[in-house]
Order: structure tokens, then sequence, then C-alpha cells
């Protein structure tokens, strides 16, 4: 179930800050392509809508999706009628998103990163980034997606997460506070702040509603926020947890333990697999090509 968009306004330039932009270290992702085939779920109908309709884009358009993974988001434009093109770094994540789209999907894939993307000037009406921007060094990729975008084509870069009072989330949380410390439940989280995410850099790029353009290749910027409901179960939550990079780069060796101690705590929320209905808050940050 999607609820009501809670906002879309202008999100204020003034809010950034001057830490300055580096790469994350970029993890191997085809080592988590089965788990996250398997246990990632994709955004709401609404989410994608909104998007489309702020992009202005018409069914036939181009897509540019950036981080393609195992294909979630693409598999949304699809459905639109779109043509999708399906950039990553990880080629095993690449053909899992092969494999689950029908014959004759308007998709095709390229091996790439998002800092030197392998595409034409000006050949895509839509830039569409789902949880994945924070892996890229984010000045070159804001730079790449202004190149390979068409005048007034537009730009959607966005991700979800649980809401804090999930009893899902707060067991998984809980537990890295108890063997780790606060700070380590923390970075644990999904990307739930923009600024850890490198946002600030997303004001050299893009003027906000009403601003002077100057030289800033993106215009008319926005954050929008979604929610939906989403129903698990305690072992498809496990099975997220386990194909987070997030996951595996904060509890190193002690994984494994932490999954089980996980599916055990679980166990007492939802015996049996009952299934626990999430609240997911999704935000996208759009702007359009100047």
């Amino acid at each position: 179930m999607t609820k009501a968009v809670l906002g879309l306004a202008a999100y204020s330039p003034l809010m950034a800050d001057t830490t300055p932009a580096r790469a994350p270290e970029r993890p191997d992702f085809d080592s988590l392509a089965g788990d996250y085939a398997r246990f990632r779920t994709s955004y709401s109908d609404e989410l994608f809508d909104s998007i489309i309709r702020y992009a202005g884009t018409a069914p036939g358009g181009r897509v540019l999706d950036l981080a393609c993974g195992t294909g979630l988001g693409m598999t949304a434009y699809l459905r639109r009628g779109f043509e999708v093109v399906g950039v990553d770094i990880a080629s095993v994540m690449m053909e899992q998103a092969k494999a689950s789209l029908p014959p004759g999907s308007l998709a095709t894939f390229v091996e790439g990163s998002a800092e030197q993307l392998p595409l034409s000037d000006a050949s895509f009406d839509l830039v569409s980034c789902a949880q994945a921007f924070h892996w890229f060094e984010p000045r070159a990729a804001f730079a790449e997606c202004a190149r390979v975008l068409r005048p007034g084509g537009a730009i959607a870069i966005f991700w979800k997460h649980a809401a804090r009072t999930d009893p899902f989330t707060q067991a998984c949380e809980g537990i890295i506070r108890e063997w780790l410390g606060d700070a380590a439940a923390v970075r644990s989280r999904d990307h739930a702040d923009e600024h850890e995410a490198g946002w600030p850099v997303f004001w050299e790029f893009a003027a906000a509603q009403g601003e002077p353009a100057g030289a800033k290749p993106f215009v008319h910027a926005r954050k929008l926020l979604v929610e939906f409901e989403l129903a698990r179960s305690a072992s498809e939550f496990v099975g997220y947890q386990r194909s987070r990079e997030k996951i595996r780069k904060v509890l190193g060796s002690k994984r494994v333990a932490f999954l089980e101690e996980l599916e055990k705590r679980l166990a007492a929320i939802a015996p049996q697999d009952t299934r626990v209905t999430q609240r997911q808050i999704q935000y996208v940050f759009l702007a359009r090509r100047a």
C-alpha cells in the first residue's frame, strides 16, 4: 500500500556543507548478487510515476538505469514502455537482471562506472539511480550524468529505508549496538541521511526552483518523499541484511554470527515466518538538465 506523497519542495542549498567529496571504497557487489536478486525489493509505483511526471518523459523515451544491479528499477521503467540501458560495474548482477527480463524487453546492458560512462553525449531523456549514488565519487558522477542527458532531460536519484520504529530494524540495530557500539549501529543503516550520501555536492551542480542557474548544469531541483508499506517475513529480512554490503563491512568477521543472532531474535517477533508490515520511506532528488 502506497501512502500519499509527503512533500515536493525545493531543497535549500544553504543546507549543504563544504566537506570534500571522495570516492567510497567499491565493494565486491558480484559476491552479493544471489542474495540481492532474491531478497531485495523494488520501490512503489507512486514513486516511479512521480519521477516520470516530473521528467515529462513519454513512453518510448530512453532511460539510463545507473548502477542497475539486478534490475529492480529497470523493470518499473520497462513496464511503462521506456527503452532502458542498464550500466553497472557488477557483471554478475547484470546477468541476474538479464535473466529476470521477459524476451523482447527494450533493455540493453553496458558494463561501466558512473564516473566514466561509456555512453554518448545527450543520448538519454532520464537518468535514474536507485540505492547506489553513495558508492560514487559524486562530482565525477554528476558531471557524467549531465553529459549523457539531453537538454531538458531529468535526473532522479533515490533511496528507501524502513522507519526506525520498525521492530525488525530495531532488532537489527540493537544487536550491532550491543556488540560494536552506537557508532557502528549508525554506520549499518541504509542511507537515510542525504549528507552521508554526498548530497552537499548536488548543490554544486543543481539550482533549486527560483534560483538563478548560473553555470550549473541542472535546474529546478526538488526533493520528494513517498511512503509505502512492505510486508516481510523474518527470514526475508535476514536475507535482505545478508545482501547488504554495509552489514558485511561493519560486522566483518562477526557477520555470520550476527545473522544467526538476528534470526533468533526475529523469531520471537514473527514466529513461523509471519509477515510483518514495515513502513518504508522513499526519498528522491530530482533535477532537470539545463
